[in-house]
């Protein structure tokens, strides 16, 4: 390793010990202020099913890497706020209002705001019912939903209503003849899209293939579909009818008693199968206060922007602490030394000073405007402020990254620089985004009562009117973790993703390979579980994971038949503690490894690092500790430090010395077995063509 080389990762070590400890401990408030999703899933939401991906292989056997995973994660995370934009908030806030809240909100999620994690216009769009596989009866109370804005649905067709005879399913599902948008359409359209870009990364024309920003967008492409494909088991009555197959005939299938049809068949026709439909719940203004303004208000407006406020105002504050304490001048000059050993470039000392100056004009002109609610805040003014702060803030993080991913187990180093980092550029952010989350809050707050009072008695038409197939989205879904259901439906949800992935990233691969035989594939989730395809690999997956589910069950089922009932559920047995729906374990739009409790890993650290007695260090060149100090580079250091440094000197001693240069794209599977295992996909689903890769 060249000295430069060498010296630069002493000075990144030193960076990350004194950027951990240089602002005071209160400093990340009532958790970890770069994470903004507090609560930790038990069970089932998006971003946990969005896991399994590590248990597949991506391009010629490699693994997924974390970034990559954030990446699809990204695209399936903005399908979630997308229903932010809807008729009930844009009739009373400006859309750019809402798409820069929700940029905020992605920064805080994701840790990054430009390039692939710019949350654009074209990126967020607007709420769809098909892409959540929604019921649209009743969408904007009939009335024409795109003078808001042009992107929303038009009008409800009767038609789209209907159930197709053939299928057993709603016809805005998959019924793709008459003209109306479906879920399989959107599926489709994504995955085309997906495997576009995918191909332009692995064959495209020479000067374009390996292109970064072809990957980011094939692998946003995949997340949006993946979170249409898994929304099928959390948002249909797909469970409750398999059990039904199962023999629990007792199950409420969300549907009038008077429903069941003959399927399979033309009507008229013998040789169906009776059974009721496959249908999902309608999204109405009840269930949009239920999931967009909170799952019982921990999504978008009355608590999570509000708690964005929060943590705005307490990182603004501890920053003007810190420069009061004669502290504030300490990330200017690390910065600085960074920038002289090449790790980062530019002037960012002069970046600081004049983002600093910008950011305390802003806060003088929010007092001389008569408060944040009185003020006229332009959000596209602001969003073009902002960027600089966000560009500047990706800049920097993206260029340690870059340093710190040739030497493998130092990835803890970086989190504790994009910790302090972040509550500085949150510090900046704060006189700009206050004042649109006072607005937009207020506006939301107010209609908000309104549209639960009035939508709450279609909650209970599939027990009163026998001939209903429209339950409500907060009574069928699954996304909740109180829900008995979620399991099983995140579990299927999860042998969905095994079996589309490998053959859209074969699609990837090959361009040669036929793009229908992929789509057709991978829409033959959408299917009624009585008229399953046994040879379907898919179809046949999905049935038998809620079989397992069935078997695992203490009593194996016995209760079930009593517990998800019709009266059973009316009566909140479905939800553990008889909750209907809500609550803080609502299941969308939360980030894994963003929790609050990184700060308890904190305190871990501080505690682990006093201690130690050994020198730990010892083997690194450069670094030892002695007599309750630490020396890095030349700088002595306290002995409290040393916690932060053990994640380097794990990935010092497993590479068996300071490692060279590491030409990263993707990590290489260690284990051929393992490799072998998961490369070889049966392509198909019954009857398809297979390849081995």
């Amino acid at each position: 390793m060249s000295a430069s080389r060498t010296n630069s990762l002493f000075l990144l070590l030193t960076v990350v010990v004194v950027l951990a400890f240089a602002t005071p401990s209160h400093a990340f408030g009532a958790g970890n202020i770069a994470s903004i999703a507090k609560i930790e899933g038990h069970n089932f939401r998006h971003g946990d099913i969005e896991d399994t991906l590590k248990e597949i292989a991506f391009l010629h056997g490699a693994k997924w890497t974390s970034k990559m995973i954030r990446r699809v994660y990204f695209g399936n995370w903005l399908r979630d706020y997308s229903q932010a934009l809807d008729v009930g908030t844009l009739k009373s806030v400006p859309k750019d209002t809402i798409r820069c809240l929700v940029w905020i909100l992605s920064f805080m999620s994701f840790g990054y705001a430009t390039g692939e994690y710019e949350v654009t216009e074209e990126r967020l769009g607007v709420y769809r019912p098909e892409e959540h596989i929604d019921n649209p009866k009743g969408y904007a109370d009939d009335m024409n939903a795109q003078v808001y804005d042009p992107r929303l649905r038009p009008q409800v067709h009767p038609h789209e209503l209907a159930i197709d005879p053939i299928t057993g399913m709603k016809n805005y599902i998959a019924n793709e003849t008459g003209g109306w948008a479906t879920s399989s359409g959107y599926v489709k359209f994504s995955l085309t899209r997906c495997i576009h870009y995918g191909r332009m990364y692995t064959s495209g024309p020479p000067g374009q293939r390996g292109r970064e920003e072809d990957l980011c967008e094939a692998l946003r492409c995949l997340g949006q579909a993946l979170h249409c494909l898994e929304d099928f088991s959390a948002h249909s009555n797909y469970i409750e009818l398999v059990l039904r197959e199962l023999g629990f005939r007792n199950v409420f299938p969300h549907t009038g008693v008077s429903t069941e049809m003959e399927i399979g068949v033309p009507p008229g026709y013998p040789g169906g199968r009776r059974a009721f439909p496959l249908i999902t719940g309608t999204f109405g203004s009840v269930d949009f206060a239920h999931s967009v303004l909170g799952e019982a208000q921990d999504k978008f407006s009355q608590t999570e922007v509000d708690e964005m406020d929060t943590v705005l105002a307490e990182a603004h504050e501890d920053q003007k602490r810190a420069e009061r304490s004669g502290q504030g001048s300490i990330l200017k000059d690390l910065l600085k030394q960074m920038s002289s050993a090449g790790v980062l470039g530019g002037d960012p000392a002069k970046d600081i000073d004049r983002l600093e100056r910008e950011s305390d004009a802003q806060e003088m002109a929010n007092l001389n405007v008569g408060g944040p609610t009185r003020g006229n805040f332009n959000p596209i003014e602001t969003i073009h402020k902002i960027y600089p702060i966000l560009e500047f803030r990706d800049s920097i993080m993206r260029a340690i990254e870059e340093a710190i991913e040739k030497i493998p187990g130092l990835t803890a180093l970086v989190e504790k620089i994009s910790d302090t980092l972040s509550i500085f550029i949150l510090s900046l952010l704060a006189p700009y985004i206050r004042p649109l989350i006072a607005r937009a809050s207020l506006e939301l707050k107010e209609g908000s009562h309104a549209v639960i009072d009035s939508s709450a008695a279609h909650q209970y038409e599939p027990w009163t009117d026998p001939f209903c197939t429209d339950p409500t989205h907060s009574m069928l879904s699954k996304d909740h973790f109180s829900n008995k259901l979620n399991t099983p439906a995140g579990e299927v949800a999860s042998a969905v993703i095994q079996f589309c992935v490998p053959r859209i990233l074969h699609a990837w691969e090959d361009p040669n390979f036929p793009l229908e035989i992929v789509l057709n594939d991978v829409c033959r989730v959408f299917h009624h579980p009585a008229l399953r395809d046994p040879n379907s690999d898919i179809q046949a997956g999905m049935f038998n994971v809620v079989v397992r589910w069935t078997e695992r069950l203490p009593d194996r089922g016995a209760s079930l038949d009593d517990v998800l009932g019709a009266e059973g559920v009316r009566a909140g047995k479905n939800h553990t503690g008889g909750v209907f729906s809500g609550g803080c374990n609502g299941g969308h739009g939360k980030v894994q490894g963003a929790e609050w409790s990184k700060k308890d890993k904190r305190k871990k650290d501080k505690k682990d690092g006093k201690s130690k007695k050994d020198d730990k260090y010892a083997a690194i060149p450069g670094i030892s500790s002695s007599g309750g100090t630490i020396n890095v580079a030349g700088v002595k250091l306290p002995g409290v430090f040393g916690g932060i440094l053990d994640a380097g000197l794990a990935g010092f001693q497993e590479g068996g010395g300071m490692p060279g240069g590491y030409d990263g794209g993707h990590e290489k599977k260690k284990d051929k077995k393992d490799k072998d295992k998961k490369e070889k996909v049966k392509y198909g689903s019954g009857g398809g063509e297979k390849y081995d890769k």
